[in-house]
């Protein structure tokens, strides 16, 4: 890949792009310890809602990414504020998800409940089952909002892929009819609010994600240019967005020198 724009900031997706499950990609290692070397800002969106920014930085860290939970947008973070917009505060939610997901909800102020909710959030949980699905159906029948952290069909581990959140959301909305608001990418708002920590300018900074639906559909969508590495999940079917660079690991970026954010 040849002529490389100026970029004065990165805003990275996580699975797929830095590990596969528990694995670090050492391509993605050696870039990024490259970038903060660099003094090249970087910030992390990810979809997946079962960290806090904390534990997704320490994992980052442990192996060997340079990292700052402040710099670490997560669906779940943002599905809990989204619920601050359309729910007066203490109301009753029932959380189908992990814990960092519900209590990322409780620390708005809201109750968690399993029945009688005035909304349901879903994202990727493990231990989903046909009482949660029924329960989150009796709920959203009886007229509750529905807010999902993301539409990942899959994410890939260690030894290939695993059903991600949107499968969990697919079987809520096929059981109850109602579709979820979804508050991830492919939704612009993630990369927005990293953009804002970072301080760069929208047009010299770049997203990068291994999913074109999601990642590179959102980084679009908020007027950026966007990077396919293709260390993550298999592109299929048709295509929401074109990236303006596609590679297949981050080794085929060079190191930037970046242009001091204006002030």
């Amino acid at each position: 890949m040849n002529d490389w724009p100026v970029i004065q900031g990165i805003i990275s997706d996580l699975d797929g792009v830095t590990y596969c499950g528990d694995d670090p990609i050492e391509s993605a290692v050696e870039a990024f310890q490259a970038w903060q070397e660099a003094q090249l800002p970087f910030a992390f969106v990810t979809n997946n809602s079962t960290k806090s920014a904390q534990e997704f930085s320490d994992k980052l860290n442990g192996m060997g990414i340079p990292a700052v939970p402040e710099r670490i947008i997560t669906s779940s973070s943002a599905a809990a504020d989204r619920l601050t917009e359309v729910l007066p505060a203490g109301a009753r939610v029932m959380v189908v998800g992990s814990a960092a997901l519900a209590d990322a909800v409780a620390s708005r102020g809201f109750e968690l409940a399993a029945a009688d909710a005035a909304a349901v959030v879903a994202g990727l949980d493990r231990d989903f089952s046909y009482e949660k699905l029924a329960q989150a159906q009796d709920a959203l029948l009886g007229g509750s909002a529905f807010i999902g952290t993301n539409p990942d069909p899959m994410l890939p581990n260690e030894t290939g892929f695993e059903p991600g959140a949107g499968s969990i959301l697919k079987a809520i909305e096929t059981a109850s009819g109602v579709a979820p608001v979804i508050v991830g990418k492919p939704e612009p708002h993630l990369v927005n609010i990293a953009l804002e920590k970072l301080g760069t300018p929208r047009e010299a900074t770049f997203v990068i994600g291994d999913q074109i639906n999601t990642d590179i559909a959102a980084g679009q969508a908020a007027g950026m240019s966007t990077i396919l590495v293709r260390t993550g999940v298999r592109n299929t079917g048709p295509a929401a967005a074109v990236p303006d660079f596609d590679i297949q690991s981050l080794s085929e970026m060079p190191t930037f020198k970046p242009i001091q954010p204006r002030s």
